[in-house]
């Protein structure tokens, strides 16, 4: 590469996978147009409770959400019906998101992401906020975010006591949670994060107390719910 081309990002275009065959016969014996590649890296299991994988922007939120049903699944009385869901194709257009909400058509929901944290060099405080590795979930607030759900999970987390810090977006969030709020008439929506170092590089970090945290929060809002609950302001 040229010395100015190492400074951008190489385009898919220009990218290639050798597998070693000898010619395009042997290649077309091994893959198929179309077959998935990811990066080989397992899970490194760092100090103080962090972890470093791969894909872990999605890998979290899937633990996340099954941990919260799982944390509900032990109480008897819940006056909301609580569905979990997995949704794929976030980052190409929230496809997964849109189809789930539509086919649930719930009256409420929160979506789970992953938000930079800002203790790294690199990543602007006066941009994000201030979201530590260990510092909890982060509650967004957005124009396009339910007040409701929104106040609901900072209640609950003072409540609760766990910590939590705030992350305000002036327009869209830039996940799941754009696609479910304006989905059918409107589905009232909050949306949690947990802090990420790296992201979208092969060697995300997270902290596992801020997982579990925001698996509590989720599931202790849940438990809060009333029925009958007005979920319009």
């Amino acid at each position: 590469m040229e010395p100015d081309e190492r400074k951008k990002v190489s385009e898919i275009k220009s990218l290639w996978i050798d597998i070693g065959a000898k010619d395009g016969d042997e290649a077309k014996e091994r893959v198929r147009v179309g077959d998935v590649a990811v990066i080989d890296q397992d899970v490194l299991e760092l100090p103080n409770g962090r972890i470093a994988s791969r894909s872990l922007d999605n890998r979290m939120g899937a633990f996340v959400v099954l941990e919260a049903l799982r944390l509900l699944s032990e109480e008897d009385g819940l006056a909301a019906e609580v569905v979990a869901v997995a949704s794929v194709q976030e980052e190409i257009g929230l496809y997964g998101a849109r189809g789930a909400a539509f086919g649930l058509d719930p009256e409420a929901a929160i979506a789970v992401d992953v938000t930079h944290a800002t203790d790294t060099p690199g990543i602007p405080k006066n941009e994000h906020g201030d979201h530590a590795l260990g510092s909890g979930p982060v509650i967004t607030r957005a124009a396009n975010l339910s007040p409701v759900v929104t106040d609901g999970l900072i209640d609950t987390a003072e409540g609760e006591g766990i910590s939590y810090t705030l992350e305000a977006d002036s327009r869209s969030t830039s996940t799941d949670a754009d696609a479910i709020q304006f989905t059918r008439a409107g589905i009232a929506t909050g949306l949690v994060s947990a802090p990420n170092r790296y992201m979208h590089s092969p060697n995300e970090t997270v902290a596992l107390e801020d997982l579990t945290s925001c698996a509590r929060l989720i599931a202790a809002y849940v438990r809060s719910l009333k029925k009958g609950m007005d979920f319009i302001r």
